[in-house]
């Protein structure tokens, strides 16, 4: 960090979260003379750091909120207070500590298009606005903020209001009893200037030793990782989600995707046409007919992709509506020829025949609109509609596993943390981290969600028996694994947040 931050004697350098102070002792140790302001929101730790730097007479350690410093805008207002714009700024912020719901309103009014309850983000955000024209800033953050769906603003201002000239991306493993399952680490390296029409950003990823991190900062070659320069004009249009993806820094940590297809389904161009109501009862479905049941396939095996001659043409599809572990036969779909025929006909067509390998297959089907919590039911060979990830387990003896796993409390969570908007599409849901268990533990989950099968309507109430008994099943399989789970343990407003999830900087 301290390679790429490049501090002088100069330098007017910002430590935005001064903790211990071993970033400030590694900038003294390259510039003795620079004049160090150090924000420390804890009082016992500012005072410590008083203390310790109290021979140092170019070193100003203030108990203060980082957020409450002003930016370059704000200076003017506050002139008499003597702080000197920061020609450098470097830090290892707290991630994912809890704000109040007050405090989250207040940060909300000064920065409105930013994701505010992430607090490395939103001190990464104010730190930049801080720093002189020129000035660099290195931060040392989770890899989160290039792929989330709710950093996207602050992405879109990173690269295309600043120049930002590295992205070393490593795992977390790296630091002693560190692992965040959830996300690798990243070494950020920004200069403020507006990046030329060419520039590139040096993306060093594939880390596999921590030594190579050693050799990087002495600008030397070594083994162990892979550099590509990317366009800053394609990160800016929101690219860097699929350079992260490319990484292999969390290959350690199994996903969804590893274990399973996830894909979107089909789309009929006119439900209200092709597709009929198992009956009135049938939620949401004033605007449908009634399915003839004498129109109802009734054959063993699945239809053929190009329809079914006959009278019998309407098959069973699963539509979006939440429904934990089996769901009843709500919907039909004519499935004759000629309408599979119109389904897949060439030029401009509304509907969309996507995906259609997986029809009929035995998978899970996971609502895209997301609820109050993620529910998860067998496919039971239906088809199913754009409204539906469907999720087709790569091995079979993973089927009833998985589908007690997206039925889980944990898993709701987590997907909310991979993406907070109300959208469960399928490239979020195949990022979900997920631990692959033991041979008794995956029995007793086939067990358990044969029961839970067994009453389903006693099964969709999370305060069932059966539930808690998944929800602790799963929640040991992930820990056992060695995943930190705790970021998806926290209740709003009921803990105080992961202000320790911060690795030491002195590791």
């Amino acid at each position: 960090m301290i390679s790429r931050l490049q501090p002088s004697d100069r330098d007017v350098v910002w430590e935005p979260s001064a903790g211990d102070g071993h970033l400030i002792d590694a900038v003294l140790r390259v510039a003795p003379a620079a004049y160090i302001h150090a924000s420390e929101l804890r009082s016992d730790a500012a005072q410590q750091l008083s203390a310790k730097y109290l021979d140092r007479s170019r070193v100003s350690v203030r108990c203060e909120d980082a957020l409450a410093v002003p930016t370059q805008e704000e200076m003017g207002l506050f002139a008499a207070s003597q702080i000197k714009p920061p020609t450098r700024i470097i830090a290892n912020p707290p991630y994912g500590a809890w704000q109040t719901p007050e405090r989250r309103a207040t940060l909300k009014q000064r920065f409105p298009r930013l994701y505010v309850r992430e607090t490395y983000s939103t001190i990464l955000y104010h730190s930049l606005r801080r720093l002189v024209h020129g000035g660099r800033l290195v931060f040392l953050i989770p890899d989160t903020f290039l792929w989330l769906h709710r950093h996207e603003f602050l992405r879109r201002e990173l690269f295309g209001e600043y120049t930002v000239e590295e992205l070393a991306l490593f795992p977390s493993k790296f630091f002693p009893g560190v692992n965040f399952s959830y996300s690798g680490m990243c070494v950020l390296t920004v200069v403020r200037r507006l990046p030329g029409h060419l520039a590139t950003t040096r993306i060093i990823s594939e880390i596999k030793d921590v030594s190579v991190l050693g050799a990087l900062a002495h600008c030397m070659p070594a083994d162990g990782y892979v550099v590509r320069r990317e366009l800053q004009v394609a990160l800016v249009a929101n690219e860097v989600a699929g350079l992260v993806e490319a990484s292999q820094n969390r290959s350690a940590i199994t996903t969804l995707g590893d274990l399973a297809e996830v894909r979107t389904g089909f789309y009929s161009g006119n439900d209200r046409r092709w597709i009929r109501r198992a009956g009135p009862a049938v939620r949401r479905s004033a605007a449908y007919a009634d399915v003839d049941p004498a129109a109802i396939f009734l054959g063993q095996q699945p239809p053929a992709l190009a329809g079914i001659n006959g009278s019998r043409h309407f098959i069973p599809i699963i539509r979006g509506g939440a429904a934990s572990f089996v769901k009843p036969d709500d919907w039909y779909v004519d499935w004759s020829t000629s309408a599979v025929a119109e389904y897949t006909r060439a030029g401009p067509n509304p509907a969309r025949f996507q995906n259609s390998r997986f029809y009929f297959r035995e998978g899970i089907a996971v609502p895209m609109v997301a609820s109050s919590r993620v529910t998860a039911c067998l496919m039971r060979r239906r088809l199913f509609d754009q409204g539906i990830v469907g999720v087709f387990p790569k091995d079979d003896s993973y089927l009833l596993f998985l589908l007690g796993f997206l039925n889980t409390e944990i898993v709701t969570r987590m997907l909310r943390a991979i993406n907070g908007t109300a959208n469960n599409s399928a490239n979020y849901v195949k990022r979900i981290p997920i631990a692959l268990p033991n041979a008794s533990q995956l029995r007793r989950a086939n067990d358990l969600v044969t029961l839970a099968m067994g009453n389903a309507e006693g099964a969709n109430d999370g305060n069932h028996p059966v539930r808690g008994e998944i929800e602790a099943l799963y929640r040991h399989i992930l820990v056992s694994s060695g995943m930190d789970v705790s970021p998806f343990l926290l209740l709003t407003g009921t803990q105080q947040g992961l202000a320790a999830d911060r690795p030491s900087a002195g590791s």
